[in-house]
């Protein structure tokens, strides 16, 4: 019976819940402290907006319609929205309160003083906000998807924004009852109440506005804007990720400093308000001081001219016409008011009674009291002279205008064109009007009552523009200390956080040299000491560990740089060749090798071989540089054992082939010079094919002999031959030069290479390879090198170049050493009496500069050292002179020459010093290689 009854439960279908409305908005469930941020900083915009005249903002139409927006809904629906019900309650009350407190002490707009009231302000309000809240909360029950929430929200802005307009026509309803109430009208005829009623009812719908327009503008402000914060605020909830310091700072920082800006723009609103409002009423009380003087001056003048004319019984009416007129401008007021404007000064005019009696019995009273007033004088088109005032402006401003005459006071009254349409009741619906806030000072003199009419916009003219650099200056100054506090926070906290993060992903890498060295507080301090303390022990044996391993890779490098030939030239006594080679590792030790060695033991002077070596090990370090020792002392062995050069290499394949197990190789271009007949035999082994100049041009020798030394065991190498003549040349290099790369890893290709060779095909073997490793470090400036460089260059029936090298202290007396050491190896060369005094200018000059520049921080017991080193070429007669130097880096052929004289002899002694050097010889160029400044110099005779 149970199962049946659980069964029974089970196929009857829940009835389904309707949604609970929550009258919490979007952000309910974020932080409270999040939420009361956000109520803050609604509250402080609604006060900012009320006091910088916001809260109704106009809006320029064509034509003289008037057109609202209420500024003033958007932080109550945004309250509403966000926060709830009661939320947009309590923001809907406080925004009204500001803007009743607004009005009621500063009211700078006709709406505020015409319409604004408590109940229009803080009841219209504080029922919006209730009332948006809760069908926000209606609209948004079922979290609809993102399309329907926006179609949601701009429905319930639409519907609040009429209720708020229908709401603010209903308190001017109320208002205007409440006035005519005030008014007595009771005591008037039907008619006349009718009058009153449409004038009034009338002038109160023309100053709303164009209401249409303002619900427009209300719901597309509140709907655009809350859509917006409805996104930011969901998005925000669904994100889960822990926010950084830096954001959340960020985030606080902008909080403050839009709390900040508001409050400034708000008490700066006021107060310059306030200070041009003072400026304006201090105006008009001296102009209309000034009108008042100049009537009672009239005045004084017409008495005294009519006593003058009783005591001498002049008759008036028996003057000429001219002296009539004269006699009448004397006491007149008609030019009062010339050099007013409307436009300049307001609305000025001059006002009094109505002349009572009829014929001779007309008389003017003694003081203004409270008739009819007819306009006497006027600057303004709209006042026409001689008829009543109260026909041009209504009852309110005519009160106003007594109130101040009594009581010296400036009185905001609202001026409009509708006063002549109202009592003609042609009032038309699309009627134009402009309502304007007037201020209004009166003053009585005598009979006469002088106004002054200000328009607000005369009065604040310089407003906007103050407001406008004062808003910028505080948006500035918060910016300027808005960025200073987050960079402040990046430097103090987060980076030293990121910093500490980052050392600790290095170390947990493997990186144990990273260290963290952050100490600027008591707590990064202790922080950092505790890791760093953490990695020491582990550190210092790894660092144990690692120089062992730079103290025998230094050993290494020493030994493979000791087993190649560094001495040049190698054989001085043989003048049938001249040979120069380098090798630069890519890393402590490498795979390039070369090697030159005489083969046989009937080598003379004039007749023998020559064996000359190339090769490329595959691979780079340690192991390339062991496979490289053994492949050199191979083919050395067999070659010198006097084995044609073909089956020496391929001896020495077999050799590498035994024991190979790591499949290491060895690329190998090897040659055999015959320098008493000129004959070479070469073998290439799978290597770059060199260059040889011959016959007035550099040609390819591509022929192949073989694969690689060291991959198969048992080939055969073929051996091929070229006679050469006196001057030929072999230029022979590794991959490292042709595949060298530039920052792009663009190649450097033969090409550029032939071109190098071509443009040096003069050069003798050590110029030669010097070009081509300039060339190719400058290419490759600013990239890592990859690969080993070796270059080989071979003269054929040259002499050898002679080379020497000095190394002396960097001090001015050593350069009679220096010159000694030159000149020794220049008169053993019979160089010429004026090319010895030239080379003597340039090397005095640019000794000279190394001993001064060369080592700022130079003492007398550690000055520096000098090298000066010579190599002399016998074909044609040359020396070429290298200065270097280890201190800071200085170029002393940087600056342009002063001067070019014609010639070096008019050049005076102690004058032109780099000048004189660079003219005084062939050659001068400077470069920086491996820490050291080399100038050289090159002088042919």
């Amino acid at each position: 019976m149970a199962a049946i009854e659980a069964a029974d439960k089970q196929a009857k279908p829940k009835a389904k819940r309707a949604p609970i409305i929550r009258w919490r908005g979007v952000l309910a469930k974020a932080p409270v402290v999040a939420r009361l941020t956000i109520v803050i900083m609604l509250v402080v915009g609604s006060a900012a907006l009320s006091f910088t005249q916001l809260g109704f903002a106009g809006i320029e139409l064509p034509g003289e319609h008037a057109a609202y927006a209420v500024v003033l809904l958007l932080p109550v629906a945004l309250a509403a929205l966000l926060l709830g019900t009661l939320y947009g309650t309590v923001v809907g009350f406080v925004a009204g309160a500001l803007l009743y407190a607004h009005a009621s002490t500063l009211p700078l707009d006709y709406y505020e003083m015409a319409f604004v009231t408590p109940v229009s302000s803080m009841g219209l309000l504080t029922v919006i906000g209730l009332m948006l809240g809760m069908m926000f909360a209606f609209a948004l029950r079922n979290d609809p998807p993102p399309v329907k929430r926006v179609i949601y929200v701009t429905i319930v802005c639409v519907i609040a924004s009429i209720i708020f307009s229908q709401g603010f026509a209903f308190c001017v309803l109320i208002q205007l009852i409440t006035d005519l109430a005030n008014s007595g009208v009771e005591d008037l005829t039907e008619d006349q109440m009718r009058v009153v009623v449409n004038n009034n009812a009338g002038r109160m719908v023309m100053r709303l506005g164009d209401v249409g327009l303002q619900i427009l503008f209300d719901a597309v402000l509140m709907a655009f804007l809350c859509c917006i914060a409805d996104l930011v605020a969901r998005w925000r909830l669904r994100s889960r990720r822990i926010p950084h310091i830096r954001a959340v700072f960020n985030i606080w920082l902008f909080v403050v400093v839009a709390i900040a800006f508001m409050v400034t723009s708000g008490v700066s609103f006021v107060a310059i308000t306030n200070e041009e409002q003072h400026d304006a009423e201090s105006l008009m009380n001296g102009e209309v001081n000034y009108l008042c003087n100049q009537l009672a001056d009239s005045n004084k003048r017409a008495e005294t001219l009519e006593k003058f004319m009783e005591n001498n019984g002049i008759d008036i009416m028996k003057l000429e016409f001219d002296d009539l007129e004269q006699l009448i401008n004397s006491v007149s007021v008609d030019s009062l008011l010339q050099g007013y404007s409307v436009e300049e000064d307001g609305s000025l005019f001059v006002l009094m009674p109505s002349i009572s009696g009829e014929g001779d019995e007309m008389e003017l009273p003694d003081e203004v009291g409270d008739g009819e007033l007819d306009i006497m004088l006027s600057d303004d088109e709209r006042f026409v002279v001689g008829q009543k005032i109260s026909d041009f402006l209504d009852d309110d401003v005519l009160e106003a205008m007594s109130q101040s005459a009594e009581t010296g006071t400036v009185y905001r009254v609202i001026d409009d064109d509708v006063q002549s349409a109202l009592i003609d009741s042609t009032i038309r619906s699309g009627d134009p009007i402009r309502t304007n806030i007037m201020y209004l000072l009166a003053r009585d003199v005598d009979y006469y009552r002088v106004c002054m009419m200000l328009p607000a916009e005369k009065v604040f003219a310089e407003r906007s523009d103050v407001m406008m650099w004062t808003t910028i200056s505080s948006f500035v100054l918060l910016l300027v200390v808005s960025l200073m506090m987050a960079l402040l926070l990046d430097r103090m906290i987060v980076r030293r956080i990121t910093e500490t993060n980052g050392v600790l992903a290095r170390v947990t890498e493997g990186d144990l040299d990273a260290r963290v060295e952050v100490s600027n507080t008591v707590e990064f301090k202790s922080l950092s000491d505790g890791i760093n303390e953490t990695v020491g022990t582990l550190k210092g044996l790894i660092e144990e560990a690692a120089s062992r391993m730079d103290a025998e890779l230094a050993t290494a490098k020493a030994i493979q740089e000791a087993a190649l030939p560094r001495t040049f030239p190698p054989y001085p006594d043989i003048r049938r060749f001249d040979v120069y080679a380098i090798m630069h590792a890519a890393r402590e030790v490498g795979g390039d090798f070369y090697d030159f060695f005489l083969i046989g033991d009937e080598t003379d002077a004039d007749s023998g071989k020559l064996g000359f070596v190339v090769a490329d090990v595959s691979g780079k370090g340690v192991p390339a540089a062991l496979f490289m020792m053994k492949a050199k002392a191979q083919i050395r062995d067999y070659l010198a054992s006097g084995m044609e050069v073909g089956e020496a290499i391929e001896n020495v394949n077999r050799q590498l082939c035994d024991g190979n197990d790591a499949g290491m190789f060895v690329t190998a271009w090897v040659g055999v010079l015959d320098y008493g007949t000129g004959h070479v035999d070469f073998v290439n082994a799978g290597h770059n094919p060199p260059l040889l100049w011959q016959d007035g041009s550099w040609r390819w020798l591509t022929e192949k002999s073989g694969l690689p030394l060291g991959l198969f065991d048992g080939l055969p190498y073929t051996a091929h031959s070229v006679d050469c003549q006196i001057g030929d040349q072999f230029l022979v290099y590794t991959d490292g030069v042709t595949e060298a790369m530039d920052v792009n890893d663009a190649l450097y290709g033969e090409d550029r290479l032939d071109h190098v060779a071509t443009a040096g095909f003069s050069m003798h073997p050590r110029q030669l390879v010097e070009s081509v490793r300039r060339d190719v470090a400058r290419y490759a400036h600013g990239a890592e090198q990859s690969d080993d460089i070796t270059v080989l260059a071979l003269e054929v029936g040259v002499p050898p170049e002679i080379t020497a090298t000095l190394v002396v202290p960097a001090d001015d007396s050593e350069l009679p050493h220096v010159n000694e050491f030159i000149h020794t190896e220049l008169d053993r060369r019979l160089c010429p009496v004026r090319a010895q005094k030239q080379i003597d200018i340039a090397v005095e000059e640019l000794f000279v500069n190394v001993c001064h520049y060369a080592y700022p921080e130079a003492t007398s017991e550690q000055p520096g050292m000098v090298r000066v080193s010579y190599t002399y070429s016998a074909e044609p007669p040359s020396v070429r002179i290298d200065i270097a130097d280890d201190g800071v880096p200085y170029n002393p052929l940087a600056k342009p020459d002063a001067v070019t004289p014609d010639d070096i002899m008019d050049v005076p002694i102690g004058g032109l010093g780099i000048l004189m050097a660079k003219r005084s010889v062939d050659d001068m160029r400077y470069e920086r290689v491996n820490d050291s400044n080399i100038v050289t110099i090159e002088k042919k005779w």
